[in-house]
């Protein structure tokens, strides 16, 4: 099994380091996010949102996913 590792110069590198240690937690939330519109468009849970609109965002959140391989396996 091979092994990865990160390395990072603190603390100049400190918001490198953050960002890192934090990217599956914004990921998480990109992807909650994406079920929320996936729910709207599933069963219009909020009248006031234009559902062609939720459509597209849904779209290019998983699209944008899918070029930088974010998807969940």
């Amino acid at each position: 099994m091979a092994d990865g590792t990160l390395s990072f110069k603190l603390p100049e590198e400190r918001q490198e380091f953050d960002l890192a240690c934090k990217a599956s937690d914004f990921l998480f939330v990109l992807d909650g996010f994406a079920n929320h519109l996936r729910s709207h468009i599933r069963h219009s849970t909020d009248p006031d949102w234009d559902t062609a609109t939720v459509e597209k965002l849904y779209e290019l959140i998983n699209q944008m996913k899918t070029e930088h391989c974010l998807h969940f396996d």
